[in-house]
């Protein structure tokens, strides 16, 4: 992503190197130190549904038919804690467009895409929040995931744009998995159709995977016989009190 390089460059050539999380000295122009690289927690052993990490289906999924979901595959590659937390919080809330270059290529670390896709579908925001944020992260992860996979294979896998979202009923942050399967369902929509291709979702964080499925089941409903999701990290699974 060019604006990644130039900040690389300029950072470089005229600025001293210090890591954007504990500002500490780097050896080069690298975004961030050795430290804060090695403390970042990876999913490697995640379920294979629903990203939550762990070498086996997670308990939700154990629980539930596999013909509940529209979703064939999830990857999450980070946890969504410490430096992670850190970096995606600045990138998509501070305007921090520059680290999605970043972002990707240390979640791609822990979660290649071997696959092939028709395209991928960035989860869609309403316009409201577009408009405030700016841009749609989950676009320009798209993008740059387009991009890497052009430089790497000389193949192009376009990103799908067709969705629309419609306005949150509730906060998610405030209701349970169950609830926000209830609060997503009918929320996306395409006029498109996908007759017997495979697609890649793609999102930043996921936490209960209701907006993922919530997306899927619209693209299946388009013809898509081959549905996965990839994200750039997990938010941990807090305990039931």
């Amino acid at each position: 992503m060019w604006i990644h390089r130039l900040a690389q460059t300029l950072q470089q050539d005229f600025l001293p190197s210090h890591c954007l999380i504990c500002l500490a000295a780097c050896q080069s122009a690298d975004l961030l130190c050795h430290a804060c690289l090695n403390s970042i927690r990876r999913n490697p052993w995640a379920c294979p549904r629903c990203g939550q990490p762990g070498s086996a289906l997670s308990s939700y999924c154990h629980s539930h038919s596999h013909s509940d979901t529209a979703l064939h595959f999830v990857q999450a590659g980070l946890e969504y804690s410490g430096v992670t937390k850190d970096l995606i919080h600045r990138w998509k809330f501070k305007g921090a467009v520059e680290l999605t270059y970043l972002l990707v290529q240390l979640a791609l670390e822990t979660a290649p895409i071997r696959e092939r896709y028709h395209g991928l579908v960035p989860v869609p925001m309403h316009w409201r929040g577009r408009w405030d944020r700016g841009y749609n992260q989950s676009r320009l992860l798209a993008q740059v995931l387009s991009l890497t996979f052009e430089q790497k294979s000389h193949r192009r896998t376009p990103v799908i744009n067709s969705l629309r979202a419609s306005p949150r009923k509730k906060a998610q942050h405030h209701i349970d998995r169950q609830q926000r399967l209830v609060s997503s369902r009918g929320r996306y929509t395409t006029r498109a159709s996908f007759p017997n291709q495979s697609l890649l979702i793609i999102d930043d964080v996921v936490t209960t995977g209701a907006t993922l499925e919530a997306v899927a089941k619209t693209l299946a409903r388009a013809g898509a016989v081959r549905i996965d999701a990839w994200c750039l990290a997990q938010a941990p699974e807090v305990p039931a009190q």
